[in-house]
């Protein structure tokens, strides 16, 4: 008998407010933002969420826009309207990933429908990219696999890269928008991968474990390293929410990783998001680690902080952190004790009256982000390197000098007291 998932029973005060509210703001105030960086259209998510009613109805309105696109997809791609049937098949990929998301329960047939069509269109849409993307499985340990998405920078030779790592149970094929990439624009490959407990790597049952993030991380390293595009020299690392430890254990463990950036930071302790938010994280998380027990969850993730912590004070490449000062997963002075323990060279952009997903400034800290790691893989960040920005929106941190002492003096991290 299939088990029902834990804390599938509870209930939060989110399901309420979905059904007076327009979006999904009302979780995560921002997302809606980040969703339309990354290639989900407003029209859709209108009609998504004027249809939900609680947390559970999500899955079934998602396939229902998914199945929208994947047929609009096909019409087009059948009179030989190859952009336009592009276009479709990503907005079909994104709607299916949502659609599994919401189902943290191994084996459910809707959660493997849901991410068989991720798959589908996904490569559909690598078909019509002409080589831009490719796909690629890169063996683990345990006869276990990871899995990734190569986005290719145009030109010969080998570039700098970028390995992204997502977040909590999310997919490669979310991140980035292969028609909005910031950083194949300024000359840099990406490599996206859903390591242990993400995406792919789930329905495979490559679960999350205590340190093997950072081994499976190594192992698309030695792939990265073989790879004719690849400037072995210059690859750097990006991950985003859970993702902001991802790369700093896998920088910790291997230096062939020289850049590390963190946005949507979960630097502070876990308890904040698995025993003070929304129940639904620790009930995501605890299928990526195939936990069923939550008091052996909370064990590991204890166990988790203090890998963290470690990785952290031995990281040695240059780091960057993008924050916002509301974010309800972790607090600003959960920030400022995660800087003050790193020993390398290490920059902070606090943004003022954002939260978690940091839609607000999105548009405009994705650029900056891909800036900030092609001026370190290609000219370097100096030991000693301490720089702390609080920036309102609106604000681009490259307004202001890096080398200006008196500035960086002004522009240091203030928490709030009381």
């Amino acid at each position: 008998m299939r088990r029902q998932p834990p804390r599938g029973s509870q209930n939060w005060i989110f399901d309420n407010f979905l059904k007076i509210s327009d979006n999904e703001d009302v979780l995560h105030p921002g997302m809606m933002g980040v969703r339309l960086e990354r290639g989900f259209k407003y029209s859709d998510m209108h009609r998504v969420f004027d249809r939900v009613s609680g947390r559970r109805s999500f899955p079934r309105e998602w396939a229902r826009a998914a199945k929208a696109q994947e047929e609009a997809a096909e019409a087009a791609l059948a009179v030989g309207r190859r952009v336009t049937a592009s276009q479709h098949f990503h907005r079909a990929a994104l709607y299916h990933g949502r659609a599994q998301h919401l189902i943290p329960v191994d084996g459910h047939p809707k959660k493997i429908e849901s991410h068989a069509g991720v798959i589908r269109c996904y490569d559909k849409l690598i078909e019509l990219l002409d080589g831009a993307v490719t796909r690629h499985v890169i063996p683990f340990e345990n006869g276990k696999n990871v899995f990734c998405l190569f986005h290719r920078a145009p030109g010969d030779g080998p570039k700098p890269t970028i390995l992204y790592n997502p977040g909590m149970d999310a997919m490669k094929e979310d991140f980035p928008n292969p028609f909005n990439n910031e950083f194949v624009r300024r000359g840099m490959n990406v490599c996206v991968m859903d390591g242990p407990g993400q995406g792919e790597a789930n329905i495979n049952q490559t679960w999350l474990a205590l340190g093997n993030y950072a081994r499976a991380g190594s192992k698309v390293l030695d792939f990265l390293v073989a790879h004719d595009d690849v400037d072995a020299e210059k690859i750097g690392e990006f991950g985003t929410s859970m993702g902001t430890r991802y790369g700093v254990e896998i920088a910790a463990a291997d230096p062939r990783l020289k850049a590390v950036v963190g946005q949507m930071s979960c630097v502070g302790p876990l308890d904040v998001i698995f025993n003070q938010a929304q129940p639904n994280f620790k009930r995501i998380h605890m299928y990526m680690t195939n936990t069923y027990d939550e008091a052996a969850f909370d064990d590991l993730a204890d166990a988790m902080d203090e890998n963290f912590v470690k990785a952290g004070e031995a990281m040695r490449c240059p780091y960057l952190l993008v924050a916002g000062d509301m974010d309800e997963l972790c607090p600003a002075e959960d920030v400022q004790v995660w800087m003050d323990r790193l020993s390398c060279p290490k920059e902070l952009w606090l943004y003022e009256d954002v939260f978690h997903p940091m839609g607000e400034v999105v548009a405009e800290i994705y650029p900056a982000i891909a800036d900030w790691l092609l001026a370190a893989l290609t000219e370097g960040v100096a030991e000693g390197h301490d720089r702390r920005l609080v920036l309102q929106a609106g604000q681009s941190p490259l307004a202001f000098s890096q080398t200006n002492g008196s500035q960086q003096e002004q522009t240091q991290l203030k928490v709030a007291q009381g």
